[in-house]
């Protein structure tokens, strides 16, 4: 690293005064890692000829800024440092641990990526006068007014006669979300929560590209991060020991007894927050045959088992939604709903419950949704909008 660099880094660490910059025109403020991903988009909006500058958040302490820094010092562009780790600490692990503490299963990078990542970029986009941020995720946004039509395969199909599968025509004045080109890599899901002044100012250059394309458009510009492996585990968690993280906050968990649907215990568990709805292994009971976690009762401190088929439900409760292609849901809208990162699309209908509710109804049951999860909509491939699982509805007997 260079000394320039390590300038560069010393001064952004700390809170600047904010200011009223200029905006640059097509300026850009790229999220940098290291990786390839990342690596690779900065490579691309530099050769498309915008100012590019970039950014690393520091938000757990365990970052290392050697490798995001060379590439920087590669490419020539600006290289800082910003300091999330307050933003990080008050948001997503607070909202982690509390999840937990809730018995829920909680995905924190979806609201990261939202609340953390693009308000801190932004803000210091803003701050430096730059007009646009990048990241590296495989997404794709059409911006309102503008020339980057994004090109898709798909329509949503109508499942009921009273389910609408249409986006009204104002859909045109907002900025809307797509899937990637490549699927196995799309991240979509995980950028639902993002707000339109968000969107309006995100680029996203990896999203019409495979991950095969990226490496070797990473061969291309000769970058270190070319066959450099990508992350797994939550970025705060990097050994998936996340029980521990929570038992330091939160202190040893208390047991509690496991029961079957009737009642009948069953045995004992270590705390709540050792197991996950859906899991079958590792429950520490031989029962004869196959028996799985249905619930998990925060009130009783209990895990109720069951057989496999009492996994599947046909609806599910979610709140705390936000819609990208929809200023309201007024009515029934049939989409593909996905109920977990990288689980299968399913058909379904959603319908508003109260003002801060929505009940998605599946045209075939799904297995074990967790509350907790998102849950996030899709017409083709454009993303509607989504929400947080809170539990499952009751199906509804003749009688009801």
């Amino acid at each position: 690293m260079t000394k320039a660099h390590q300038s560069s880094i010393s001064r952004a660490i700390s809170t600047p005064t904010p200011t009223n910059n200029p905006i640059m025109a097509r300026s850009v403020l790229i999220a940098m890692s290291g990786g390839v991903d990342s690596s690779v988009a900065a490579a691309l909006l530099r050769e498309q000829g915008y100012d590019c500058q970039a950014a690393m958040l520091m938000m757990h302490g365990a970052e290392d800024p050697a490798e995001a820094a060379a590439v920087c010092e590669q490419l020539e562009i600006p290289f800082y440092l910003l300091d999330a780790r307050e933003e990080f600490r008050s948001c997503t692990i607070a909202d982690f641990i509390s999840g937990y503490a809730r018995g829920e299963t909680p995905n924190p990078c979806v609201r990261c990526n939202a609340e953390v990542k693009l308000k801190v970029l932004l803000q210091e986009a803003d701050w430096r006068g730059i007009e646009l941020v990048a990241t590296g995720h495989y997404a794709r946004v059409q911006r309102a007014g503008g020339a980057d039509k994004v090109e898709t395969a798909g329509e949503c199909n109508p499942l009921a006669a009273n389910a609408d599968c249409s986006i009204p025509e104002t859909v045109k004045n907002c900025h809307l979300l797509f899937k990637a080109r490549d699927k196995d890599k799309d991240q979509s899901y995980m950028l639902y929560r993002l707000k339109q002044e968000q969107l309006g100012r995100l680029l996203l250059p990896l999203g019409d590209l495979t991950k095969a394309e990226v490496r070797e458009l990473a061969h291309k510009y000769d970058l270190a991060a070319a066959d450099r492996g990508d992350s797994q585990d939550l970025c705060f968690v990097p050994d998936g020991d996340y029980a521990t993280l929570i038992e330091q906050e939160l202190g040893l968990q208390e047991p509690g007894d496991i029961v079957d649907e009737s009642g009948r215990i069953l045995g004992r568990h270590r705390g709540l927050i050792y197991y996950t709805v859906g899991q079958r292994k590792g429950l520490g009971l031989a029962l004869g045959e196959p028996h799985f976690v249905l619930r998990k009762e925060k009130e009783t401190n209990r895990i109720v088992l069951g057989k496999q088929e009492k996994l599947y439900t046909d609806s599910v409760l979610a709140d705390n939604i936000n819609l990208i292609a929809l200023p309201q849901l007024t009515g029934p809208l049939a989409v593909a709903a996905q109920i977990r990162y990288r689980s299968a699309e399913t058909a379904a209908v959603i319908r508003p419950e109260s003002t801060a509710h929505i009940v998605a109804a599946f045209e075939r049951k799904v297995r074990a949704p967790a509350p907790g999860q998102s849950i996030v909509f899709y017409c083709g491939e454009m993303v509607v909008g989504g929400g947080i699982i809170r539990r499952t509805v009751p199906e509804k007997t003749e009688e009801s």
